[in-house]
């Protein structure tokens, strides 16, 4: 009988419990799902704070925006290459290449564009997360399709889309420099090249890492096709316009390293937007606006309709087990600025300290994962911070080329050594290597495995993989 009632009470006080547990649950759910973001910081703006104290007159976009609807309407000659099954011509003498110069003759205007836009200090375009309608003319399907919602400032929507026909411009200064090179035009072929690496500062108004990878890749294209003009017009430039362009190289030095301060400014937007803000740089989840943001950082398209109240109902457990607003900046600030540590740091260093780049495996990149958007974005900083000392290394590379031409040009002879030229290898942090090859030279690096091959070429040289055990050679490119 006693055990009987004992069971009763039992049953009684854990009904209860269970009720109270429900009910706190129950109100815990409710006031999460009623919290607010508090949106205290325009990050969009902060990105656009050196495009904003542009005077008018020292905006180069204005020129770049003529440019790139000129190249809209008469495109770069790329299908008719694959249609013939052709190669790709290099150089003006390869055949082929008139369907370029007489794209280019169509371009006279265009090129003088770009040319003046390089004489401007900035950029001038304002990064936003619609299409302005000053800019429609270059882009009138994106402007005619945009959806009619307000920007909604947030640095996840914006919309980078000068960064293709800044490519597409650099590809017609490239093919123009060798046009000029080869008909003997030394002025026109280096206003191009100092266009295209001014080009590449320009982007750099915008510390966004996509705007970065461009201007690497635009510089890098400045430099492939350098070697293609000293190696098939050495005598092309006077000495004055070589210690120009050296100079134009060496001025680089502070337009090379990645940044990351548009990824904090991401990081800092999303956390503003995903908790609330007690004040004192804490906050809890917003689970619904949580969820949206977390889908958005994995897709292009906009989700919020496929974002369901379920998250609402797990409140309470990611309160509990989910890393709070503080928790989670103070992980990716720690992670960020060791990442920071080590940008700008040359390749050799990295080479023999790879720990300092390359942190231990992240876990799976899941949702359940409570710092899974810092796993999601740490590895394409890593590369990103390798490509900038490529980058680094190519440039140096060719102030090498560019020694040993001009003394081939002085004297009759190539240079026995690379040792006065001011660069080193970025592999192994000594002289680039030259040796002569039927009485041609070929000036290369030992490349990552350390190993001197004796020129030996490798495509995909340089890069960070054990796969690469041949020199990577520079000039004249092999591959």
């Amino acid at each position: 009988m006693i055990g009987s009632k004992m069971l009763k009470k039992v049953f009684v006080w854990g009904g209860v419990f269970f009720c109270v547990l429900f009910l706190t649950y129950a109100i815990w759910v409710i006031v999460a799902m009623n919290r607010v973001a508090t949106i205290s910081v325009d990050y969009v703006a902060k990105v656009n704070e050196v495009t904003s104290a542009l005077q008018s007159k020292d905006r180069s976009w204005v020129f770049y925006r003529r440019a790139g609807i000129a190249l809209r309407l008469n495109e770069m000659p790329k299908d008719v290459f694959y249609d013939n099954d052709h190669d790709t011509p290099v150089w003006p003498s390869q055949d082929g290449w008139e369907h370029y110069a007489i794209w280019i003759d169509g371009h006279d205007n265009t090129l003088e564009l770009l040319h003046q836009a390089s004489t401007k200090q900035g950029f001038g375009y304002f990064i936003k997360g619609r299409i302005q309608e000053e800019d429609k003319e270059l882009w009138p399907e994106a402007y005619a399709t945009q959806a009619d919602t307000p920007d909604d400032g947030f640095m996840l929507s914006v919309l980078l889309p000068q960064l293709i026909p800044m490519r597409n411009m650099a590809q017609l200064l490239a093919a123009d420099a060798k046009q000029s090179a080869y008909e003997g035009d030394a002025i026109r072929c280096l206003q191009d090249l100092m266009t295209m690496l001014q080009m590449g500062k320009h982007l750099r108004e915008h510390p966004i890492l996509l705007n970065d990878l461009l201007s690497f890749a635009i510089y890098n294209q400045t430099f492939v096709t350098i070697g293609k003009i000293v190696e098939h017009a050495p005598a092309l430039f006077s000495n004055e316009q070589f210690k120009a362009l050296e100079q134009a190289l060496r001025s680089l030095d502070g337009f090379m390293a990645i940044r990351l301060a548009g990824e904090r400014y991401f990081m800092l937007d999303l956390l503003q937007r995903m908790y609330t803000d007690d004040g004192n740089g804490d906050g809890s989840i917003i689970p619904l606006d949580a969820a949206r943001l977390y889908a958005n950082t994995q897709s292009v398209t906009d989700v919020r309709s496929e974002i369901s109240l379920v998250p609402a109902f797990f409140a309470p457990l990611a309160d509990i087990f989910h890393p709070s607003r503080k928790e989670m900046l103070d992980e990716y600030t720690a992670r960020m600025d060791s990442m920071e540590a080590v940008i700008g740091m040359p390749l050799h260093v990295l080479r023999q300290k790879p720990e300092l780049l390359h942190t231990e495996a992240y876990p799976s990149s899941s949702t359940l994962d409570p710092y899974f958007l810092i796993h999601l974005l740490m590895p394409a900083l890593e590369n990103a911070v390798l490509h900038g000392e490529y980058t680094r290394a190519r440039r140096d590379a060719m102030l090498a080329v560019l020694f040993a031409v001009q003394q081939f040009n002085k004297t009759g002879s190539w240079p026995s050594s690379l040792i006065d030229t001011d660069v080193v290898d970025a592999w192994n942090g000594e002289p680039l290597k030259i040796k002569l090859v039927h009485g041609e030279p070929v000036i290369y690096s030992v490349g990552y495995d350390l190993d001197d091959d004796g020129g030996i070429p490798q495509k995909g040289a340089p890069g960070w993989s054990e796969k690469f055990v041949n020199d990577w050679v520079i000039w004249p490119n092999a591959l």
